[in-house]
């Protein structure tokens, strides 16, 4: 088994950091530290991650539980309903 996953898949080191892209600071530093892994012949690539707001957060886990309401509980006792 763990010879299919090796094969199937690779395991990398990440670095992943938090800052604002706002803060000139913040961006100076990420420069700078992009420069080392340059100079140090490391590869690596630059991304953008989207991540939830706190709202964001509040208002999936809200919808989420509405939707298991309807799917597990409405929904079943109206057909339960209506079949009797």
């Amino acid at each position: 088994m763990k010879r299919l996953f090796n094969n199937l898949f690779k395991r990398h080191l990440t670095i992943k950091t938090k800052y604002n892209p706002k803060n000139p600071q913040d961006v100076e530093a990420f420069e700078n530290a992009c420069k080392i892994l340059e100079d140090q012949g490391i590869e690596f690539k630059k991304g953008y991650e989207i991540v939830a707001t706190e709202l964001g957060k509040k208002i999936y886990f809200r919808y989420s539980l509405i939707t298991d309401i309807l799917i597990w509980i409405v929904i079943p006792l109206l057909t339960l309903i209506i079949l009797i």
